[in-house]
């Protein structure tokens, strides 16, 4: 018989709660936060090339087949709204587009000097970058303040894929 195991029966319980309550917990929940982290910080750089793509080609066609200027943040289409779209479609729904920041910028410039600060104005296979900001405390799920930037930022960089002037001769046969 022994006297001291009746006192001790309990004892692994207490330990048990006192270890899962004060590291389990705590590390299950900065696991789950840095795992958002990084899914934003993925969400935001596709975004950011969603954006970068759409600059790429400098004027697109509208819905009558005509060229449509390619713009930053005015006009339809522009870059800040395809990237708040894009935001949006990945779920943050809870972000106003005050809260994302696009910026384009050229990263050379043009053949004649200029630098440009609207896409359609782009030539051909000159560089560009589109960078997409984000407030974290818009997109995170819990506040351990393990993991705290203040914004959350991805840039992309492309080259403008406009196409080179042609002339199209009438005067050949129709078919």
């Amino acid at each position: 018989m022994r006297p001291s195991c009746r006192r001790r029966q309990g004892v692994a319980a207490v330990e048990l709660a006192v270890v899962f309550g004060a590291v389990i917990v705590p590390l299950l929940l900065g696991l789950w936060e840095l795992g958002r982290l990084i899914e934003v910080k993925q969400v935001v750089s596709a975004s950011a090339r969603e954006g970068a793509r759409l600059a790429a080609q400098g004027y697109t066609l509208n819905g009558v087949g005509t060229p449509t200027q390619i713009h930053v943040a005015t006009g339809a289409p522009n870059v800040r709204d395809l990237v708040y779209q894009n935001l949006v479609a990945a779920g943050f729904t809870n972000l106003d587009r005050s809260d994302v920041t696009v910026t384009f910028a050229f990263l050379a410039p043009t053949s004649s000097g200029d630098w440009p600060t609207e896409p359609y104005l782009g030539e051909k296979g000159q560089p560009f970058s589109v960078t997409v900001t984000v407030p974290w405390s818009k997109l995170r799920w819990v506040n351990m303040g393990l993991i705290n930037p203040t914004t959350i930022t991805a840039t992309a960089t492309w080259r403008m894929l406009s196409d080179e002037a042609f002339v199209v001769d009438t005067t050949l046969p129709k078919w």
